[in-house]
């Protein structure tokens, strides 16, 4: 049987490839922070192994226990994925590195800009994403080093009413009653549904070859459209409100909003699709915001009676 070092065995992301491992008769060992924490994951049966990234003596012992190592904690942590590497080297394990195409971030403000990125084509990072678009670089350069070395980017996940940029547009629009995005709201994410990201881990680790970087995405969205479904599922209303930046640094923070919310990040995922055959089959972004899981679970939240604005119209 073969064992698979999971970081951040506990968030949103690593859950998922966890239990797709585990359903696909892997051992999986697990990093979290606490004894909460392991008890969750001892309760899934997976091994847990409580640590921090910065541990490298823990990450390195695991990992050289392990047959696998997906990293999932954080994208922007460059010593530990250094320490990681640095215990591989010369073994030939696999290890996978969670990125993400915020990489391609372009500082948009609302403004859409139509150039699709492939995993090949030149680019420049943005200052405030240059160290993780360095960290995919050594992981790839890594190869080199006797590890099969697999840089996944996965764009806007979405499901399970959860998310990274999801629940940040939906707690302000439920605290403040407006559902907010920046300028125009013309530009555009790809995304993908969190069960099929999983299954890219999956199909990573039994098809991917050393030194590869696959770029994650099923579709894509305006926007402001995905503020408009926030405004239409959770609180009743028909239309989102366009903001200024400053406004939008205000309600989200400033990295959030300029990385996250108000930039372009469209990406072609034909590479993973034809190499290893991934073929997401999750629901579409909207539909899920306006009528599925984020409703579901976020709905009852908000009262349209009693809001508590949290940032300005000016």
């Amino acid at each position: 049987m073969t064992t698979v070092f999971v970081t951040g065995a506990n968030g949103y992301i690593g859950q998922a490839v966890c239990t797709r491992f585990q359903i696909a008769d892997h051992s999986v060992v697990g990093l979290v922070r606490g004894s909460g924490a392991a008890k969750a994951l001892s309760a899934r049966g997976i091994t847990p192994l409580v640590g921090s990234l910065d541990d490298a003596r823990t990450l390195a012992e695991a990992a050289r226990a392990a047959d696998l190592v997906v990293d999932t904690a954080s994208a922007d942590h460059a010593d530990s994925t250094r320490a990681l590497l640095d215990a591989l080297a010369g073994t030939g394990k696999t290890y996978i590195r969670t990125s993400g195409t915020g990489v391609y971030t372009d500082l948009a403000h609302g403004e859409l800009n139509e150039r699709i990125f492939t995993e090949e084509t030149e680019h420049s990072p943005a200052e405030v994403v240059a160290t993780r678009w360095a960290t995919d670089q050594m992981v790839r350069e890594a190869a080199d080093r006797g590890i099969r070395t697999i840089v996944l980017r996965p764009s806007m996940i979405y499901g399970d009413g959860a998310s990274e940029q999801l629940p940040l547009l939906i707690r302000q629009a439920i605290s403040s009653g407006r559902s907010l995005y920046v300028g125009r709201g013309d530009n555009r994410w790809g995304n993908v549904y969190l069960a099929d990201l999983a299954e890219a881990y999956l199909l990573a680790a039994e098809k991917a070859v050393a030194g590869s970087v696959y770029n994650l995405a099923a579709g894509e969205a305006r926007m402001g459209d995905i503020a408009r479904a926030v405004a239409q599922g959770l609180l009743g209303v028909e239309e989102a409100e366009s903001c200024e930046p400053h406004v939008a640094y205000a309600a989200f923070g400033r990295r959030w909003v300029d990385v996250a919310l108000s930039s372009n990040s469209r990406v072609d995922s034909g590479k993973a699709r034809v190499e290893l055959g991934w073929h997401p089959q999750g629901p579409d972004l909207l539909d899920d915001l306006v009528s599925g899981s984020y409703r579901r679970l976020w709905a009852h939240k908000a009262d349209p009676h009693d809001h508590v604005v949290s940032a300005s119209r000016d």
